[in-house]
């Protein structure tokens, strides 16, 4: 059950949620995850890898057996159920993760960073990666149209945009940080948008 945008900013207002990165894959959301955690002295999960670890399968796994809608909601089920009710936690979402309007409610109550990077770095960050097509283009060209996609919805739900090619990972891990412990401050996250 749903609670009241009441109940939603009370219960915001005694909890502390660690950041969510969202971003297309090879972004360094899960790079970046255990680095911002260390420096906030919270947990970390990356939700791929905690599903692939519930179901006992490989993401391309489901993929291939459930197809893309089979994975979504599994990835949605976890995501509001489990991972974004837990205090204390950065959370490295999904690529797609923004492509359920209700994870999308739940990330803007939440510090939420979108991580980017140029096309080329993406690709090759994920070269060799096991991850099946979602478009059956060549990756740069996948990389653009999932980016054209899902672009509107990473800028609905973040407080912060970083170009994760523009920086080592312990500069952007403290840049993250610090966003968080300043919105934090200031009482809720300003989502842009």
């Amino acid at each position: 059950m749903s609670k009241s945008p009441g109940e939603q900013a009370q219960a915001f207002a005694g909890a502390i949620w660690g950041p969510a990165l969202v971003g297309l894959r090879g972004s360094g959301k899960s790079a970046l995850a255990p680095r911002v955690a260390a420096r906030l002295g919270l947990d970390w999960l990356d939700a791929d890898a905690e599903l692939e670890r519930r179901e006992g399968r490989r993401v391309a796994e489901i993929f291939a057996q459930e197809g893309p809608a089979g994975f979504r909601r599994r990835e949605r089920s976890l995501l509001i159920e489990d991972l974004l009710q837990r205090e204390r936690l950065v959370l490295a979402t999904g690529g797609g993760a923004v492509l359920d309007a209700e994870v999308r409610a739940c990330l803007a109550e939440r510090v939420t960073i979108w991580l980017d990077a140029p096309l080329a770095v993406l690709a090759e960050r994920i070269a060799g990666s096991d991850r099946p097509s979602l478009t059956g283009q060549p990756i740069v060209e996948e990389l653009g149209t999932l980016r054209a996609q899902r672009e509107p919805l990473y800028r609905a739900v973040a407080s912060l945009v970083l170009d994760t090619a523009s920086a080592d990972p312990d500069t952007l891990a403290e840049r993250i940080a610090e966003h968080w412990r300043t919105t934090r401050r200031a009482g809720r996250p300003v989502v842009l948008g």
